[in-house]
C-alpha cells in the first residue's frame, strides 16, 4: 500500500498517534492527543488523518493474554466507531498486547525516566511507532520483491 498510514494507540486519557512516509519506509511519532472530551480528541484526530493525508488508519486493539476482547479493547473499539464516520479512509484493527511494554522498554534503554517522572504521553507515542512499524515489516515480508523495488537479484556467472 502505497500512501501515508496512520497508526493510534488509544488509551483511557491519551492517544499516542504516529505516522509512515507515503513509501512506508520512515516511521515518525506525530504526538498525543487527549482522549477527553471525546468530541475534541475526535476532531484532532480527523484533523490529524487529514493533515497526513494518510490512506489508512491502524488502531491498537487491546486484547487480553488469551487473544479475547476485554474491556479495554471494547473501549477502543467503541472509540473508533465514533470515529469511523468523521474520517473517509480505512481502519485496521491490530494485536497490541505488548506495545506498551515494549515502548517502556525502549523509552528507559535510551536514558528515559522511570515511569513517575517520565514525559506524559511519551509510551503513547512510541507505541503507536511500534504498532505502524510492525505493520509494515509484516506488509513488506509478505510482498515478493521486484525491479521496481530496486532489488537486483544476484544472477550466476556460470
Amino acid at each position: 500500500m502505497n500512501g501515508r498510514i496512520v497508526a493510534l494507540d488509544v488509551g483511557e486519557k491519551r492517544i499516542g498517534v504516529a505516522a509512515c512516509d507515503p513509501s512506508g519506509i520512515v516511521v515518525r511519532a506525530v504526538g498525543v492527543v487527549l482522549a477527553e472530551p471525546r468530541e475534541r480528541a475526535l476532531a484532532e484526530l480527523r484533523q490529524i488523518i487529514s493533515d497526513e493525508e494518510a490512506v489508512l488508519v491502524l488502531v491498537g486493539l487491546p486484547l487480553t493474554l488469551r487473544g479475547e476482547h476485554g474491556p479495554q479493547a471494547q473501549r477502543v473499539v467503541a472509540f473508533t466507531d465514533a470515529l469511523r464516520p468523521l474520517i473517509t479512509v480505512p481502519v485496521e484493527y491490530r494485536d497490541e498486547r505488548y506495545t506498551s511494554v515494549e515502548a517502556l522498554r525502549i523509552i528507559e534503554a535510551r536514558g528515559g525516566k522511570r515511569k513517575k517522572n517520565r514525559r506524559r504521553g511519551e509510551v503513547d507515542e512510541v507505541a503507536a511507532t511500534l504498532i505502524l512499524q510492525d505493520y509494515l515489516t509484516e506488509q513488506r515480508m509478505q510482498r515478493p520483491r521486484t525491479f521496481d523495488d530496486g532489488y537486483d537479484p544476484p544472477f550466476d556467472d556460470e
